[in-house]
């Protein structure tokens, strides 16, 4: 499937009185900002909060009515600087066209967020299909790297820049059922510290933000497998000491400010963001 640039033209997006967008500062004025899952979810909210921070922002997802319903949220002055490109994170041409549309008309970016991803409770190893293994690593792994490695060049002619990476908690700890996703969110915090070691030297800084649970469409599908995911409920309950889920806008939150001016002596660094789950 080649990229496609999604349709923009709709009608306007009013942020929540006292959401966490409503009270920022113009930080990212005139940074233009890739933002990958970007038609639901914590992508999203990172879009918007990007955008409420001045930032041009290029929102990437596979779902195009997704994409177009997204950017019909927005308010004219948000499309303005918004553009949609659809595309499949694991699928290499389709990233590396994605990509370039994103980057043009001047070749450069100033930041990435790798927030696409697919979840959802598997069973054990044994239980764990070859095709579930093969899918979920190639959309929340390699497509990390993927989007990353198309965008280098970018980031580098902008003289340098940003990327965040979103893995989870379950990337720092072990959970029920769910082999694959686990394995590839560890993945995506070992590839967040090479990049962070490979590329400080050019001025790109490689952060990875981990949530805890947040009330996605993501989170709400996983529960599916029932059955596991209510031993894993069963498991963990009482973690998020702050209560819980999360919302998207508290991760966004967290990203926007990596993204940002204050986080200049920050790469490397692996943050959770769940509520206090992993202190639990």
């Amino acid at each position: 499937m080649r990229a496609q640039p999604a349709d923009i033209e709709a009608a306007g997006f009013e942020v929540r009185a006292g959401s966490a967008s409503s009270a920022t500062d113009r930080s990212l004025d005139g940074v233009r900002v890739l933002v990958t899952g970007a038609a639901s979810g914590i992508g999203l909210a990172v879009a918007i909060r990007c955008l409420s921070e001045g930032a041009a922002v290029v929102l990437l997802d596979q779902n195009g009515s997704g994409l177009k319903n997204a950017i019909q949220g927005l308010g004219p002055a948000e499309r303005a600087r918004t553009r949609g490109v659809q595309a499949d994170v694991s699928d290499v041409d389709d990233v590396r066209a994605a990509v370039a549309e994103a980057a043009a008309p001047s070749g450069r970016l100033g930041a990435l967020v790798n927030a696409a991803g697919v979840g959802g409770y598997t069973g054990d190893v044994g239980q764990t299909t070859v095709a579930d293994w093969t899918r979920t690593l190639a959309v929340n792994l390699s497509g990390t790297f993927h989007v990353c490695r198309e965008a280098l060049p970018h980031l580098r002619a902008n003289g340098g820049g940003r990327i965040v990476t979103v893995s989870s908690q379950y990337g720092l700890v072990g959970g029920v059922g769910s082999p694959a996703y686990q394995a590839a969110k560890a993945g995506v915090i070992g590839l967040t510290r090479a990049m962070a070691v490979d590329h400080a030297a050019e001025g790109i800084l490689v952060n990875c933000v981990c949530p805890g649970p947040i009330d996605t469409p993501m989170l709400r599908a996983a529960t599916v497998r029932g059955d596991l995911a209510r031993r894993e409920a069963n498991r963990t309950a009482g973690r998020v000491l702050l209560g819980g889920p999360g919302r998207a806008e508290d991760v966004a939150g967290v990203i926007a400010f990596l993204l940002g001016p204050h986080a200049g002596f920050m790469t490397g660094s692996v943050i959770s963001c769940d509520g206090g789950w992993t202190a639990a």
